[in-house]
């Protein structure tokens, strides 16, 4: 994994991270509450498929 693809990991948990933390402190409303919670599932989601692109490789 180089430089760049980890610090553009660190972004995508880093909203992640402050979008679970204001939507538990804000009292949001349920439709607020469903919106944080599938833009956190939406960026996990786009993490997760790109750090299993990197894991498998082409045998020699």
């Amino acid at each position: 994994m180089v430089v760049e693809d980890f610090s553009q990991l660190q972004h995508k948990w880093a909203c992640v991270q402050f979008i679970a933390e204001v939507s538990l402190i804000a009292n949001c409303k349920p439709s607020d509450l469903k919106l944080a919670l599938s833009l956190i599932a939406d960026l996990t989601q786009d993490a997760n498929n790109d750090a299993e692109s990197n894991i498998y490789y082409e045998a020699e």
